[in-house]
């Protein structure tokens, strides 16, 4: 124990053989993870700086100004004051994402995620019935109506943990392969490069389309009880595109089986960007397909040939701040700019913007298993695997092909 490593103190205390304790009180900044390794290597680099002369390691400087014997102990306290930091990190509750909860809508969330809700359902117009009837000013603009999600990303997003919203929204709970995906089937927004939405709106936006990135190969309906408002049933979508379902856009993120992965710690962060920024305020890409939900865990979701993908890349910016009275390293992340995050199209086995890819490189890495690989293909198939999966998959309802 740290009883039994700790020194007597004598006439010479051990901090007086340290090199660094005479700069009181210091702070060591350093970027990356927050891992005793890592903090070695920055005091390594601060014992060259600031005492070139210095006669012993960084590892025994470490332990003079811990003032302990034992490397083991050591590394423990470092590492329980990261995870201290890590436990006890500032994040944004998901309630505060859309902020409706608060206001007597307490399903708005779930109810956005499985495909309705005014977000999903209203378009710009210019109606003489419409509400509110401004004078030469279109109603349901959704710059306007979804302005929460812009200040969201503008304050928050990019520097700030955002809780995961298995808090409030079912479609998000427990997700069995560390994967989450959303399938959109209509467009809502003009003049933004994407999808096939017009002016005028209310002759050119109706029915509008979301840019195709996929074919939708079959909807199992009890792989989501909650969305459809069925527990069974399925719906078969042979072909692609114009012969078939029409323009379906995926888009997805996964999470490394480590929750102190920062891919794991801000799936938050992802989820939002993708469901929220990215595909409904920037593109107005909304509705689910039908008998699904618009957004949930892999398994729940429609059986597509692919999906594109969103990572996070997280620069973390970790203080340790040094107490020469208590002979003890604190570490956190720096208060001003401690998070910054890029949301950057993931980089996969083969293919980028890509989730089956993606997913098979967090299985290379040993981020995942094979085993949760081969159940992520279960529902992102492959390009022309379509017709074979509907064909295996009628089977097992008790059909047979003629």
């Amino acid at each position: 124990s740290s009883q039994n490593t700790r020194r007597q103190h004598h006439a010479t205390p051990i901090m007086s053989l340290s090199c660094l304790s005479t700069i009181e009180p210091f702070s060591l900044h350093f970027e990356g993870h927050c891992t005793y390794d890592e903090f070695l290597t920055r005091l390594e680099i601060e014992l060259e700086r600031e005492s070139p002369t210095c006669p012993h390691t960084a590892t025994q400087e470490l332990l003079y100004l811990l003032d302990i014997t034992s490397e083991d102990d050591a590394k423990t306290q470092i590492e329980s004051s990261c995870q201290f930091a890590l436990d006890n990190q500032k994040e944004m509750p998901w309630e505060d994402v859309t902020k409706n909860y608060n206001v007597d809508q307490p399903l708005f969330d779930s109810i956005y995620y499985d495909g309705g809700g005014y977000w999903n359902e209203y378009y710009e117009t210019n109606v003489d019935n419409r509400v509110p009837y401004v004078p030469n000013k279109p109603a349901q603009v959704l710059r306007a109506d979804g302005s929460r999600i812009d200040d969201v990303y503008e304050a928050y997003a990019e520097e700030m943990k955002i809780e995961y919203a298995d808090v409030m929204v079912d479609n998000f709970a427990d997700c069995p392969i560390r994967a989450a995906m959303c399938c959109f089937s209509s467009d809502r927004q003009a003049n933004d490069n994407n999808g096939n939405c017009a002016t005028p709106y209310d002759t050119k936006c109706v029915n509008a389309d979301p840019a195709d990135n996929t074919d939708l190969c079959y909807v199992d309906m009890s792989r989501s009880k909650s969305s459809p408002s069925t527990d069974g049933g399925f719906a078969l979508y042979p072909g692609d595109n114009v012969d078939g379902e029409g323009p379906i856009h995926c888009h997805g993120l996964a999470w490394p089986e480590n929750p102190q992965d920062p891919e794991s710690r801000y799936k938050g962060n992802n989820l939002f960007f993708v469901s929220m920024y990215d595909h409904l305020y920037t593109r107005g890409y909304v509705r689910n397909v039908p008998g699904a939900p618009k957004c949930g865990c892999l398994d729940r979701m429609p059986v597509v040939s692919r999906s594109d993908c969103t990572e996070v890349d997280v620069t973390e910016l970790w203080v340790a701040s040094y107490d020469e009275e208590k002979s003890s390293f604190t570490l956190d992340l720096d208060p001003e700019n401690g998070v910054s995050i890029q949301f950057n199209a993931c980089r996969g086995k083969g293919r980028n913007n890509d989730l089956e890819a993606y997913y098979h490189r967090l299985q290379i890495e040993g981020r995942a298993s094979a085993e949760e690989l081969a159940e992520v293909r279960q529902t992102l198939v492959g390009n022309n695997n379509c017709q074979r999966k509907i064909d295996e998959f009628v089977v097992t309802q008790g059909f047979e092909k003629v």
